[in-house]
């Protein structure tokens, strides 16, 4: 029992002194105990003196008045006012009234004091299903869902009822995939008891779905209410937008017009934020011209939208523009317009713009920060990003979770992995997201001790309690496959599969390319066909078998994919232009890359240009490499006379061989690798004067190239082997047995380039 902690019924001197009549009060929203009548107001009348009335005097009539004094304690947020009706109600003998008790019950949990709310709770000879909802709603907006669960479960067992709004407030506890269970089965109830056309009760069974993952049930729902409101609408079109399903919420929108519902500017705004996907750009400047038509450009969300929309496309003047007619511009505001420069490549405007947002006094949070670290990150710009690290923490953010994983990757990208370190072991609230940053420096780092390994790394954190997520298993499945790991990709494979990732398309296809590159494509295709396939999913395949040299296979996988209705993309041209040229299969691959644009619509890029000039080389065709060189777009590429010098060495051209080199070294003057290439073909062409005055012209200008290394793990231990090194104890039989399968494949291959190819490789 909560007892009065002040004998006089109401201290007047803690009241207003004016009239305040109810309708104006600050409203509830959602669902509440109490309906007050809109026809009645509240009097407050200023005191004569100081002095408080007796409870037993002309102050009975505001005891007549309590729910609307506790609404008014609410909605001012006057918890002493609050607790003195609680002391006055209990005084007068109305505590354990059903109707007084449901209102307590509300009036605590809306200050956030569950324990006094559940003591009375527990307290009430008789219950409600009000009653009950009530302190469920407590409990969730105090973010306690698992006390929301629990009651509800009392609730089953003492087979008290459910109405519209007790199933609305379990389904927004059910916030985690864990909980879809329990809220099927309040869908299930919703079904029997027939309130599934209860537009309340439809949005949350929404939301549940969608926060669980399952948009596809998110839908059925939806597309089965059958009277929605723009609320439901507007829902709906939020989920769509954060699927990456734009046009779709494009289509609910014009279903809202013609339905006569008025959007709303947070209509608009969900909407704009949707228009991320191919076509994206046209619906939104339509959607611009919609919010200008209805009145919407004055409100600041909506714009802010816009110039996100804008900068997602590319479009920065036109964000700028956006940004430069806010009447009111919020942190929001000038994040958006920063986080513009910073995606779209604007490294100088990102940075003048950030620094102008400190000169005139905007309050930074941890999402500028974040962002400007994002991009110095992507630019390497460890110098400046040192500096934002400074003022981090003399602004008190660079303990914030979001600031600090910022920070991890920046020092990860930018190779300071001992910095990155240091942050991520003082972040207070460790996340899979700041492992995932600093992970990104793990596996871009050649240190090789045991504390610096990525995988031991992962191991502590996870007897920790950190949970990985499908970036973690993507990143780690790249680091078994670029250390040919196969041992340790399985290991990771299986606890993928133990953790709930094995339906997740972006790790399945992590592994596929996991299994390709450590050498077992029949694993990688065993994934590929019991999995969920994006464009990604047949880009991994088909570079799988790429890598194999199974052209053939690479082709009929190729046929299958636009079948299907996959579209290819630049990534599935170049895999199948790569098997091509590595299987022999010259003519396809150049009547490939002449339909590339005409037919699949896809502009070739650099290294298309670069795999065809290869592909011509093995095909001996060497004039029509040098005229596809001087015919596109990128006629004194390096990369592209590199390639070509690769291809007369192959085909023993020495006389075009020259003529390329002089070109490519005067392109490229300091490339180490290019000098290297050369004195190779020379050494091959048995001009050994024409090779040491290479290396002499290297060493003149001390160019030095990174050292080859190459390594396999056999029995759980890695053996690293670089270029004409001997130190390995078993080399003296490693090279005899080099010897052998060389001889061996110049008996037996019977394609004279492959047999060169091969040989020099070994």
């Amino acid at each position: 029992m909560v007892h009065p902690i002040f004998q006089p019924l109401v201290p007047l001197s803690i009241l207003p002194s004016y009239s305040c009549p109810l309708h104006i009060l600050p409203p509830n929203n959602g669902f509440h105990p109490i309906f007050p009548n809109p026809s009645q107001s509240l009097k407050l009348v200023k005191p004569q003196c100081c002095a408080v009335l007796p409870c037993n005097q002309n102050n009975t009539a505001l005891l007549d008045d309590w729910s609307q004094l506790l609404q008014f304690s609410i909605g001012s947020q006057d918890y002493m006012l609050a607790k003195t009706i609680h002391g006055s109600l209990i005084k007068s003998g109305r505590e354990g009234d059903l109707f007084v008790d449901n209102n307590l019950v509300n009036l605590y949990s809306k200050f956030n004091n569950m324990n006094d709310a559940q003591r009375i709770f527990d307290e009430m000879p008789v219950k409600s299903t009000v009653t009950w909802t009530t302190l469920m709603k407590g409990y969730l907006k105090n973010g306690d869902v698992e006390s929301v669960l629990c009651i509800a479960r009392d609730m089953c067992m003492v087979d008290e009822k459910f109405n519209e709004h007790t199933c609305s407030v379990v389904l927004q506890a059910c916030r985690s995939p864990e909980d879809r269970f329990f809220g099927e089965q309040v869908h299930a109830f919703v079904v029997k008891s027939g309130l599934q056309e209860n537009v309340v009760v439809a949005t949350s069974l929404v939301s549940m779905y969608s926060r669980s993952g399952y948009l596809g049930c998110a839908e059925r729902v939806f597309d089965g209410i059958t009277v929605k409101d723009a609320q439901c609408i507007n829902y709906m079109i939020l989920e769509y937008g954060k699927a990456g399903l734009g046009d779709k919420a494009f289509q609910i929108f014009v279903d809202m017009l013609k339905s006569g519902l008025k959007p709303s500017n947070y209509t608009f705004t969900n909407l704009i934020s949707a228009c991320d996907f191919s076509g994206g750009l046209y619906v939104g400047k339509q959607l611009h011209g919609l919010a200008v038509n209805y009145g919407f450009m004055c409100e600041t969300s909506v714009r802010n939208a816009m110039i996100t929309m804008y900068g997602q496309h590319g479009m920065v003047e036109e964000a700028e523009r956006v940004f430069a007619e806010l009447d009111e511009r919020s942190l929001i505001s000038w994040s958006a317009l920063l986080s513009v420069f910073v995606k779209n490549g604007h490294a100088n405007k990102a940075f003048e713009f950030f620094l102008n947002m400190i000169q005139i006094g905007v309050s930074l949070d941890s999402g500028c920060f974040s962002t400007v670290l994002d991009g110095c990150s992507e630019w390497n710009n460890l110098k400046f990003g040192v500096q934002i690290h400074g003022l981090t923490v003399k602004l008190g953010q660079v303990s914030d979770v979001n600031s600090g994983t910022a920070l991890v990757d920046l020092y990860a990208k930018c190779g300071s992995l001992k910095s990155a370190r240091a942050i991520f072991d003082r972040l207070r609230n460790k996340t899979i997201a700041s492992f995932n940053a600093i992970l990104v420096g793990y596996l871009n780092s050649k240190v090789r001790d045991d504390e610096e390994d990525p995988m031991v790394f992962f191991s502590k954190l996870r007897f920790s309690g950190v949970k990985p997520d499908g970036v973690t298993f993507s990143r780690l499945f790249c680091l078994s496959a670029n250390q040919a790991c196969l041992v340790t990709g399985k290991s990771l494979h299986a606890y993928a599969i133990k953790v709930g990732l094995e339906d997740d398309t972006a790790v399945g296809n992590a592994v596929i390319t996991m299994y390709a590159k450590c050498g077992s494509v029949q694993d990688a295709y065993q994934i590929f066909s019991s999995m969920n396939r994006d464009c990604v999913t047949w880009n991994a395949i088909i570079s799988a078998y790429a890598l194999h040299g199974e052209g053939n296979h690479v082709l009929l996988l190729f046929e299958e994919m636009k079948e299907q209705g996959f579209a290819p993309d630049g990534i599935t041209i170049l895999a199948v232009l790569q098997a091509c040229s590595y299987s022999g299969l010259w003519e396809t691959g150049l009547y490939l890359f002449n339909e590339i644009q005409s037919k699949y619509g896809i502009t070739p890029v650099i290294e298309h240009y670069s795999c065809v000039i290869d592909l011509l080389g093995r095909a001996r065709n060497l004039s029509k490499a040098i005229d596809i060189i001087n015919k596109s777009p990128f006629p004194d590429s390096v990369l592209l006379w590199r390639t070509f010098v690769n291809a007369c060495k192959q085909c023993g051209d020495l006389q075009l061989g020259m003529w390329a080199s002089r070109k490519l070294l005067d392109l490229a003057p300091h490339d180490a690798s290019s000098y290297i290439l050369i004195s190779n073909m020379y050494t091959e062409g048995g001009m050994f004067e024409e090779a040491a005055k290479v290396r002499t012209a290297m060493n003149d200008l001390t160019l030095t190239k990174e050292t080859g290394s190459s390594w396999i793990e056999i029995d759980n231990e890695v053996h690293y082997f670089i270029a004409s090194d001997k130190d390995h104890p078993q080399s003296r039989e490693i090279y005899a047995n080099l010897d052998l399968l060389k001889d061996e494949l110049c008996w037996t291959c019977g394609n004279r380039n492959n047999v060169e190819l091969i040989s020099n490789s070994l």
